[in-house]
């Protein structure tokens, strides 16, 4: 997709009722209103606090992509830029339904609703959900598990913030935006499905580069299976982490990215092509 076509998108549907960073589920839930005629949504689980957590399903693809974000409550650049994901897809575009015929979308908007509305990292009973991938021990890690498990995704995307100190290695660059493909084990092999994840970010990486030159980071790989994403690596699939800085119209890089990653599976599939 061209960038320009990219950007236009944005412009036309950036959900402008999401405009600052204290973004919490009353914040989201007025949004269902234009969105539940295409697509589904439905209260996954609840939070400790018994708050509910969203799913959100749209497209019809068989190339499945399971996305989350706040994780961490106090990360909410990428709920923006889902929500103007959303309001994209949700229009009945040429190079929408291209999207959507290719690839089936689930997204969790909030995953940790305790934690964002008292903009903490972690949730109400003071746990970092993102280490609690293994032990399983709150009910928002259950519920990101049991969607995996039935959704069965090719593809995760994990959805984070960072904050605005982090540089582009050693360099005055700011940290815009970073990725990683978390290893899978202690060695931090690049294995097959890692390759994967790392090509992935090799085309969003092209893509950005051109809007935001030099302002795009890399995490460290070191291998932990409490975290989340080296979980799901460690089963074979393609996961990728997001990180977003505080930086101007942030969320438009990272809403750009996503689609073009997913006008990319849609050429992929067209063309009867996987990565490898």
């Amino acid at each position: 997709m061209h960038i320009e076509v990219l950007k236009n998108l944005f412009e036309t549907h950036k959900e402008s009722h999401l405009y600052h960073r204290y973004i919490t589920t009353a914040h989201i839930q007025p949004l269902f209103k234009k969105l539940k005629s295409k697509m589904t949504i439905e209260t996954i689980g609840l939070s400790v606090l018994k708050k509910p957590v969203y799913g959100i399903k749209v497209g019809n693809g068989t190339k499945k992509i399971l996305m989350w974000s706040q994780m961490h409550g106090n990360e909410s650049t990428t709920t923006k830029a889902l929500f103007d994901l959303l309001n994209t897809l949700s229009e009945d575009l040429e190079s929408t339904q291209a999207i959507l015929s290719a690839c089936s979308l689930y997204m969790i908007p909030i995953l940790n609703p305790d934690g964002a509305e008292v903009y903490t990292r972690v949730n109400a009973n003071n746990i970092d959900l993102n280490r609690d991938a293994q032990a399983l021990s709150q009910p928002e890690s259950k519920i990101l598990r049991q969607v995996f498990n039935e959704f069965k995704p090719d593809f995760c995307y994990n959805l984070h913030g960072q904050r605005s100190i982090f540089s582009v290695g050693k360099t005055n660059h700011p940290a815009t935006v970073s990725f990683l493909a978390p290893a899978q084990d202690e060695k931090c092999t690049v294995t097959t499905n890692r390759k994967i994840a790392m090509e992935v970010i090799g085309v969003i990486n092209d893509t950005l580069q051109r809007m935001i030159p030099n302002q795009l980071g890399v995490y460290d790989d070191a291998f932990n299976l409490n975290c989340v994403g080296d979980t799901f690596q460690s089963e074979n699939v393609p996961t990728i982490l997001f990180e977003a800085e505080h930086f101007k119209n942030d969320n438009r890089y990272m809403v750009l990215m996503l689609l073009e990653r997913c006008h990319t599976f849609h050429c992929l599939s067209r063309n009867d092509h996987k990565m490898d």
